[in-house]
């Protein structure tokens, strides 16, 4: 027996040593976003209060409608009041906060440094955080896509007819704000890993977010209006903002093409993952 107990050591070791499993990388990420008792609360509140919102935009649209121009009722748009591109901002910036805070807190606690002891290869450790998170904001983007548009067709059904779930367009709207959700995480997370504080992320999330689309389509010096809407347009927000659009009526200034829209979210999404993904290798933590 006491022969054998070196070899079976060295096994021990050995498997030790070895790569962790995906499976639990993936499972370890998913403890830490969904253990915060901040994580499902704010998601839960983001779904309803979005949902809500589609509710009283379009009740307001079915009380209203017997009052519109004729022009309107020709060419109504439904989707453009269940998802009102001001009040999706807010969407945004709390989907790019839930991403850098499971980034920055994980900084600001110390747990990384247990993470990456249990786990010494950075890159999988981050790309299995960047994955967990994804798959969670993509699952509320859905939610809230699908749940907006069936609420605002239970609501005015009645009088605004002609719309349904294979409405054209709709599926590509649905789509937009099941990837936009998750972008938005995703650039919280690069946010955070280059900042790694989290004052300072959260403050740089928001003002992205909420002030950035609205600032470039200010006066800006040096740059003309056409130039202005082509910066605001690769923007991830006003690059969802045209996936969104299901009417020529509400099509103003100048506005990306749907396959630049799609671009504009995918080249964010890749620099932002990364970004999370590279830095953590060349940084102390």
């Amino acid at each position: 027996m006491t022969a054998l107990s070196p070899p079976l050591a060295a096994v021990t070791r050995r498997a030790a040593a070895g790569p962790a499993r995906w499976r639990d990388l993936l499972g370890a990420e998913w403890i830490k976003l969904w253990s915060l008792r901040s994580t499902p609360i704010v998601l839960g509140v983001l779904l309803v209060f979005y949902l809500y919102l589609a509710y009283h935009a379009a009740q307001l649209a079915h009380d209203s409608y017997p009052t519109w121009p004729a022009f309107a009722k020709l060419d109504p748009d439904p989707a453009h009041d269940a998802f009102d591109f001001p009040k999706f901002l807010l969407l945004m910036a709390t989907a790019g906060t839930v991403g850098a805070m499971n980034v920055a807190g994980e900084h600001a606690s110390g747990l990384i440094r247990t993470t990456l002891i249990a786990v010494p290869t950075r890159g999988r450790v981050m790309v299995a955080k960047v994955m967990v998170v994804c798959a969670v904001l993509a699952v509320l983007g859905l939610l809230i896509g699908i749940g907006c548009w069936g609420i605002t067709l239970a609501v005015i059904s009645d009088r605004i007819t002609g719309f349904s779930f294979t409405t054209p367009g709709i599926w590509r709207l649905i789509a937009g704000t099941t990837v936009m959700v998750p972008v938005c995480g995703l650039i919280g997370m690069a946010v955070a890993t280059l900042i790694r504080n989290t004052a300072g992320t959260v403050f740089a999330v928001f003002v992205f977010f909420l002030v950035g689309p609205l600032a470039v389509k200010a006066p800006l010096p040096l740059l003309s209006a056409n130039q202005r809407a082509d910066l605001g347009n690769t923007l991830p927000a006003y690059a969802w903002g045209r996936l969104s659009i299901m009417s020529h009526g509400h099509l103003v200034e100048h506005v990306s093409s749907v396959p630049a829209a799609w671009i504009s979210l995918t080249v964010w999404a890749v620099v932002s993952v990364a970004v999370t993904v590279t830095v953590l290798r060349y940084r102390d933590v």
